[in-house]
């Protein structure tokens, strides 16, 4: 099976690197590239907010079960980090 590249944009795959690289100048689209690799993630651009990304609100609780924090700890990691993030804005009250 071919490798599909993924444009972290508009979602948009092409099966060659080359042609992804020009769709991507074309565009104006970007890539992350984070100290991602500190975070136990690939060394390869990704896609802004993925699981490993250090911009991914919830990066301490993915690495912290990576390297073998039990359940309990990644839980209490995931519940400190979900009360001290600001939750974002929604258009329309959902009560």
């Amino acid at each position: 099976m071919a490798r599909l590249f993924r444009c972290p944009e508009c979602r948009t795959r092409r099966r060659d690197y080359g042609l992804f690289t020009q769709h991507l100048r074309d565009t104006g689209h970007k890539l992350c590239h984070c100290g991602h690799v500190a975070y136990g993630g690939t060394a390869f651009p990704h896609r802004r907010g993925s699981p490993f990304c250090e911009h991914n609100s919830m990066a301490p609780a993915q690495l912290a079960s990576r390297y073998g924090a039990s359940d309990e700890e990644v839980a209490e990691i995931v519940l400190e980090l979900s009360l001290s993030i600001k939750a974002r804005p929604v258009a329309v009250c959902p009560f």
